[in-house]
């Protein structure tokens, strides 16, 4: 019976031979794969059938596997590009996973990418950008210290330098734009005559400033934004020469910069730029410090050259002017440096933790070859025997890869256009230049490199092992070991060794911000941000031109709002904690020896309401605080904080102290202590302060604290309503609560956080794929194995703890090479860090144990899975 079946069998083939042109080669494994099906129970037309349609996708492989010798590169080229494009058509559920996979991984780096090159690589959008520098001032005594300019140093050291075309000084300031509509506050720039020169700036339509704007007793001008001559005036082609009112005063429109001109870079965004008045008393002061210069080096200089040449003057300077100038220097930074000198760290953070996934996904997808090429192992032999040299099959095999990373390029490029939109949406305000992030010919570039190198890295490692092998062990009835050896399992091994390093590199880095932004949130700011509104006003000089009017406005603004439904307690402030100005004077304690020559004492001044401090919440240490008898005219008296007590009031009673104050030369008497606040920013320690009554010195600008007992948000509209009442050219602006003002101090950290949190947890998921894939693939793999050792008598127990015991060694090494990965890698970070020591023994034994529990998870489902392998299956296994 057996012989006739196989007669059968000869001359079906025979015939088939002859119609499809097969080779003895190909006959001869057919003709054995038709046997052992006809073993199987099937009839001899069923099994050869089902053996051809097995060794059916060889028909094209004499063609593909010739010499190829005669063939054109491009050809073969074209020729691996169309039967690797075939063959991933034919397994589309490996090929969805593998590019979902890298078009994540490809993705994010894009993303993130494209905000590094708007932020860092872009040049400024200005002609020479390299030769414009930003000069600082520096004090002896204070290292860190970027001191501003007074005008009178700015024009000598404008006037005296050699090596510099031309500087500009400027200030950002804010007006009130009134007019026909409603009152709006803007955004804008004081600035001396040169700036447009200093940064080669073009008109859109008039004429930008000019050095004879500089000069006293000249018209009164301005000039305005695209944005602005578009929002507020419709982008009237007439606007040159219209008269507009800022604060009150008139001055005469003179140009409109271009759509693509941008201040933003120094200021923030601007919407107005006014030339300086040196006429004013102000600017005649060599001791008012308040204007950031920069300057255009001539060509051929350098940074090096021109800080000697700063150099020399301010040396020149402080041996003439002893009293103003002792002690302080000058410090050149190039202006895009500079710029982006507090945002490198976090970007480059970010970079290099997206830039690990892509390395995760890039070694699962690796292992995802590796399980494949397995299935191929008589697909190479055949071509291989057919006459393929191995660098051939190795060029396929990439040629596959390469395919793969492209399609992963171009899908991730669609995720990097949502990822872009979807870091705009919580990027902290204070990233200079995120609004120039786009996809351009430089992030496009990066991605095709990154597909390119990312088919290579994860497609080299499979092409080699799949290419290495015994052709007569692979070509032999049932062989597999030649494809599944040693030298694939040490592979596999590796990738997840790596995949579990890389993940607890990222995951120990979140966790050492998690902990630090915890901590920084959980910071006492010295206030109570609850419950409180911040509104600000800024009285336009004209109007509230004596001190008895801004005094008079004030009181009966505070008394209105304090009746207003849900108010509790109405202060006033200059400058708002946590905002983004600060004022710093000098000071003398009488009756103290003084500070050596050059040395003045300084700490920073706020100038506030009586209820200020029951409206912020800051609590009264010792003596008391300003009540309403303390107005101009009254006895001076002052509120220090405990820094400054401690500081500058050392083994002193602080109360009845009289200090000699640099404002106006006065001198006032300490009344009162009261507890520290964070002034600038919530990372940074409570520094010296001392109040003042606001009364007392009448300034244009305050800012209304206002606690309540509902929603502090709900009363904006009321007090909005109140103030227009009250002066309908005058605009409420940065309207806002305490606790957003809070949380925008920490934005940055909880951007860094955020985005590394979310690249580990997806590291993390990543890995314990590649964790499951592997042991899934080596129980299919050793079913055969498990199935004798079954038989054998061993129990579920003992399988279970054979396949969890090799996982588990794999992620124990992993960690090990994690954990020194971390050790060496986290010290880098430890400038974004907020009271968290970069070796956190915590942070470190807690995320192990997590990636210790997945990886175990990861284990034992497949563990789990072998445990149920029938015996009498497993040994009829192949």
């Amino acid at each position: 019976m057996l012989d006739k079946v196989r007669r059968r069998l000869r001359a079906l083939l025979r015939r088939r031979a002859v119609e499809q042109e097969l080779d003895e080669e190909l006959r001869f494994h057919i003709e054995k794969e038709a046997e052992r099906n006809v073993a199987r129970g099937m009839s001899p037309d069923e099994a050869l059938r089902v053996a051809l349609a097995r060794f059916g996708r060889f028909d094209n492989i004499k063609e593909e596997c010739r010499d190829a010798r005669g063939v054109r590169p491009v050809e073969e080229m074209w020729q691996d590009l169309r039967y690797g494009a075939r063959k991933l058509r034919k397994s589309p559920g490996f090929t969805l996973v593998a590019v979902m996979t890298l078009a994540l991984g490809i993705g994010a780096n894009t993303a993130i990418f494209s905000v590094v090159n708007a932020v860092l690589l872009r040049p400024l959008p200005f002609d020479e950008p390299a030769q414009l520098v930003r000069v600082f001032g520096t004090n002896a005594r204070r290292s860190s210290f970027s001191r501003p300019h007074s005008y009178p140093n700015f024009s000598d050291l404008r006037g005296q330098s050699e090596t510099f075309e031309t500087m500009a000084a400027y200030s950002s300031e804010s007006a009130a734009l009134s007019g026909d509509e409603a009152p709006e506050q803007i955004s804008g720039v004081i600035a001396s005559g040169d700036i447009f020169r200093v940064l080669r700036a073009k008109p859109l339509l008039g004429r930008l400033l000019g050095a004879e704007d500089e000069q006293p007793g000249r018209p009164r001008v301005v000039v305005i934004s695209h944005g602005l001559w578009q929002r507020r005036f419709g982008a009237d082609p007439g606007v040159v020469g219209r008269v507009i009112k800022l604060d009150g005063r008139e001055r005469e429109v003179v140009g409109v910069t271009p759509a693509d001109f941008s201040f933003e870079f120094v200021t923030g965004a601007t919407d107005y730029w006014v030339p300086i008045n040196p006429a004013d008393s102000l600017y005649q002061q060599r001791g008012a410090i308040f204007l950031e210069a920069i300057g255009r080096m001539k060509p051929g200089v350098t940074v090096e050259q021109a800080s000697a040449d700063m150099g020399v003057v301010a040396s020149r300077l402080e041996q003439q002017y002893q009293e103003s100038n002792a002690g302080i220097g000058v410090r050149l930074a190039a202006a895009q440096e500079e710029l982006v000198g507090d945002v490198r760290p976090t970007l480059l953070l970010l970079l290099g933790a997206v830039g690990l996934v892509l390395l995760i996904a890039c070694a699962n997808v690796a292992n995802l070859l590796l399980a494949r090429s397995a299935g191929r192992h008589r697909e190479i032999a055949v071509r291989r025997a057919l006459g393929a040299w191995r660098g051939r099959i190795v060029r396929q095999l990439l040629t596959e890869s390469l395919l793969l990373a492209i399609a992963g390029g171009v899908l991730g490029l669609l995720f990097a256009l949502w990822g872009v939109k979807l870091l705009s949406a919580f990027v902290p305000e204070n990233v200079p230049r995120f609004g120039e992030t786009s996809i351009d010919l430089r992030v496009l570039g990066f991605t095709l490199a990154a597909s390119l190198l990312t088919g290579l890295l994860f497609g080299i490692a499979p092409a080699l092992q799949s290419s290495r092998f015994d052709l007569n062990e692979a070509l032999k009835e049932g062989g597999r070991g030649g494809t599944d050896g040693r030298g694939r399992t040490r592979v596999r091994a590796l990738l997840i060794v790596a995949e579990v390093a890389l993940s607890l590199v990222l995951l120990i880095s979140a966790g050492l911000l998690i902990k630090s932004f915890v901590k920084l949130r959980n910071t006492d700011p010295g206030f109570d941000p609850s419950s409180t509104l911040t509104a600000s006003l800024s009285l336009a000089p004209v109007r509230y031109d004596t001190d008895e009017k801004i005094a008079d406005f004030y009181r009966r603004l505070v008394e209105r709002v304090r009746t207003l439904p849900g108010v509790l307690t109405v202060g006033a402030v200059n400058p708002l904690p946590l905002g983004d100005n600060d004022y710093a004077f000098a000071f003398a304690v009488i009756g103290q020896p003084p500070p050596p020559p050059g040395q003045r004492q300084s700490a920073s001044a706020r100038f506030v309401s009586p209820d200020y401090f029951k409206a912020q919440g800051v609590p009264v240490r010792a003596g008391r605080v300003f009540t309403e008898a303390d107005k101009e005219g009254a006895p001076n008296v002052m509120v220090v904080n405990e820094a400054f007590a401690r500081r500058h009031l050392a083994g002193l009673d602080p109360l009845g102290q009289r200090l000699r104050l640099g404002i106006n030369s006065i001198e006032a008497e300490v009344v009162g202590v009261v507890g520290d606040i964070r002034g600038t920013r919530l990372s940074t320690a409570p520094e010296p302060e001392y109040y003042l009554p606001a009364a007392a010195i009448n300034f244009n600008d305050l800012t209304l604290v206002v606690r309540t007992a509902t929603d502090p948000a709900s009363l904006a509209p009321a007090l909005r309503q109140v103030v227009t009442e009250m002066d309908k050219d005058l605009p409420l602006y940065d309207v806002r609560t305490m606790e957003s003002l809070v949380a925008r101090s920490v934005a940055r950290q909880r951007f860094s956080m955020t985005l590394v949190g979310v690249f580990a947890v997806l590291a993390m998921l990543l890995s314990a794929v590649g964790i499951f894939s592997v042991m899934s693939f080596l129980v299919a793999q050793r079913t055969h194995e498990i199935g004798i050792r079954m038989a054998l008598g061993a129990q579920a127990r003992d399988i279970l703890s054979m396949v969890i015991r090799h996982g588990v060694g794999l992620t124990l090494v992993g960690v090990a090479v994690g954990l020194a990965a971390s050790l060496a890698l986290t010290r880098l970070m430890s400038g974004l860090l907020y009271e968290v020591s970069a070796t956190d023994p915590f942070v470190y034994g807690g995320i192990t144990a997590l990636l210790a529990a997945v990886a175990l998870l990861a284990c034992y489902v497949p563990a789990r899975r072998a445990t149920k392998v029938d015996p009498l299956v497993a040994l009829r296994y192949e």
